[in-house]
């Protein structure tokens, strides 16, 4: 009784045993033809029904007792062929012992184990089929975040996936994240405020030395993915070309949930022809099938966007949604005016790899009257650029972000000449610290608002990139009053930005997903 009583308050057990009644209607009639006038053995008559009913019973059972809208794939349709299955061969002892022992008509013999068997169907269908979503009334939705790796890895993709793990919690949806690297880049936990973070155990043996993150999760993190994915109501994966992405996006559509991926990151010309053309064929390639199949793709930037729009044929319309600042964070202080030019502080902050610019910053640093500072980690770090660093360059690697604040506020002028990027995060925190920026021609053109009086840029594409770089940046250094004067300019360019309204568009997205059933790409 303890089984059966909790049932009879649930809604769902009656709108099972109403569809279970209409079934059982078919059941009988099918049952009576196939061997009242077919001559069909009883037991092979239930073994036909057995198959023909179900595949329906499924779909109905779904919908209308459980109210779960996403399509089915995979592993809950082999649990729910599981539990009826295992009903089937209950019923078929039963009706065994019931006509061939005890006497019964087989049509009575088949509506009473029916009967019987309608409490256990439903808990086995609760418990094990449905047991991803189908949970108590009023559940908080489930979002499954993954990304290579967390904040502390220094990269501005973890960071964004942070700050949206951290803004769809606080909105009181249950958050999940799973991510790779060093234990001790895992975020302090906090359950109240309904994220959850595991770290995947992973190895990467090119990043130090290429600066390519390309971590391998272990197959007990693997298998845990996949637990996760079929727990959650949305999938949420940052950036298609890391494995753990790439696997999260395969359990998703093998378990029929919905998938949101944030495109980042685009086509990165690379100096060297061999990774530039890998990059572009994986591209064209995997990501077009990937970014064509998953549910909804969003772009942090217009370029990144632009890029793959040519080649993709995208589900649903892509769209470009811009990270957000956390403005009590990132904010300017009081800087007293210059009495003398001096020497203007010139800050970078990001990975030391290709595609950020470090190497066209090798070129600038003997510019006369500059002094800088680079944070950030990675093989092309400027301590290995000479056995003794000139006395203007200052190095500092694997700051939390909590660290940056100081740099960003103290900074004449912020250098980012990257490419390949969709909108780097530490451009906006920079412009909310009233810092200026210099940019690449490709990422001012990410801006959804820009300001040319903040906001600098040069062309880094051509063969002259450092040249173009270099001069563009004395033309900066020779006019410390433009600098100062960008400054307000800077903080009120930042406001358009916010990770309230980031998380908000985002918010949106999930609950239209989760609110319709989830269709294929139609031809």
């Amino acid at each position: 009784m303890g089984l059966i009583l909790p049932s009879l308050t649930d809604s769902r057990f009656w709108r099972f045993a109403m569809v279970g009644g209409g079934f059982a209607s078919v059941n009988l009639l099918m049952l009576r033809v196939l061997v009242g006038e077919w001559h069909v053995p009883y037991l092979l008559a239930c073994f036909i029904a057995f198959a023909v009913l179900n595949f329906a019973s499924y779909r109905v059972n779904k919908r209308v007792t459980y109210k779960l809208r996403s399509r089915f794939r995979g592993a809950e349709l082999i649990r729910y062929y599981l539990v009826m299955a295992v009903s089937l061969a209950v019923n078929m002892v039963l009706m065994y012992v019931l006509v061939d022992f005890v006497g019964f008509n087989y049509l009575c013999a088949s509506f009473s184990i029916t009967i019987g068997l309608a409490f256990a169907n439903f808990f086995g269908h609760l418990k094990l089929t449905f047991s991803d979503s189908a949970n108590a009334p009023g559940h908080a939705p489930t979002v499954l975040m993954v990304s290579a790796f967390f904040p502390m890895h220094g990269g501005g993709i973890e960071a964004v996936a942070g700050q949206l793990s951290e803004g769809v919690g606080r909105a009181g949806w249950k958050v999940h994240w799973m991510a790779g690297g060093r234990r001790c880049d895992v975020p302090a936990g906090d359950s109240s405020s309904g994220v959850e973070v595991e770290l995947a155990k992973s190895v990467d043996f090119l990043e130090r030395w290429l600066g390519l993150p390309l971590p391998i999760w272990g197959w007990a993190s693997t298998v845990s993915l996949w637990r996760r994915v079929g727990r959650a109501d949305v999938v949420h994966v940052h950036d298609f070309l890391y494995m753990p992405t790439l696997t999260a996006i395969l359990f998703a559509v093998l378990r029929g949930k919905p998938i949101i991926l944030t495109q980042h990151i685009g086509d990165i010309s690379f100096q060297s022809p061999i990774p530039r053309y890998v990059l572009r064929i994986l591209n064209k390639t995997l990501g077009r099938l990937v970014l064509g199949g998953v549910n909804q793709v969003i772009f942090v930037g217009r370029p990144v966007l632009d890029y793959f729009s040519e080649f993709v044929r995208f589900r649903a319309p892509p769209r470009l949604v811009p990270n957000g600042v956390d403005h009590k964070k990132y904010f300017p202080v009081y800087r007293a005016s210059k009495e003398a030019p001096g020497q203007t502080k010139i800050l970078f902050v990001g990975r030391f790899v290709e595609k950020k610019g470090v190497a066209l910053l090798k070129t600038c640093v003997s510019l006369p009257d500059t002094d800088w500072t680079f944070i950030g980690w990675g093989p092309l770090s400027p301590l290995t650029w000479a056995d003794r660093l000139p006395s203007n360059v200052r190095v500092h690697e694997n700051l939390r972000s909590e660290q940056l604040v100081p740099y960003f506020q103290q900074a004449d002028l912020l250098v980012l000449p990257s490419k390949g990027e969709g909108f780097p995060l530490v451009i906006q925190e920079a412009l909310a610290c009233g810092t200026p920026v210099l940019v690449s021609l490709e990422v001012a053109a990410a801006f959804p608002s820009i300001d040319p009086d903040c906001v600098f840029n040069v062309e880094i594409r051509g063969a002259d990139a450092a040249s173009e770089l270099r001069m563009a940046l004395a033309a900066l250094v020779r006019d410390p009053i433009r600098l100062a004067s960008a400054r307000r300019a800077a903080q009120d360019l930042s406001l358009q930005w916010s990770w309230a309204s980031c998380v908000a568009e985002y918010l949106g997205f999930y609950q239209a997903l989760i609110s319709r059933p989830i269709e294929a790409n139609p031809d």
